[in-house]
């Protein structure tokens, strides 16, 4: 018999301490994945060659990823046109807009 709660006491420390050890087995595994990532990174730096300064050539590059490359610089060519279009489009509606807004205005104070 727990008159005074203490094995409710106990069962909700010991709840919290098996939390507390999984959050800290979490923690050591993130760390370790961190560093396996980090080792990883740096084996691919050194297999491109920026660590010695190096660049990658053309040549060196799969020739899917070059065409997407150059697709790519088509499509932000592309897209900064329409941006330019519809930067003038939406000025012009900008403009129409006041001028009706002025008009109605005018005949509600006129």
């Amino acid at each position: 018999m727990d008159i005074f709660g203490i094995q409710e006491h106990d069962d909700k420390h010991d709840e919290t301490e098996r939390a507390l050890r999984r959050i800290v087995e979490q923690v050591a595994q993130l760390s370790i994945d961190l560093g396996v990532t980090r080792t990883e990174l740096r084996r691919l730096a050194l297999d491109v060659g920026t660590l010695a300064g190096e660049t990658v050539q053309s040549a060196d590059v799969d020739p899917s990823v070059v065409a997407l490359n150059e697709s790519l610089k088509a499509a932000r060519v592309r897209l900064a046109a329409a941006q330019e279009a519809a930067d003038a489009e939406w000025a012009a509606k900008e403009a129409e807009l006041s001028a009706a807004l002025d008009d109605v205005r005018a005949q509600l104070n006129g």
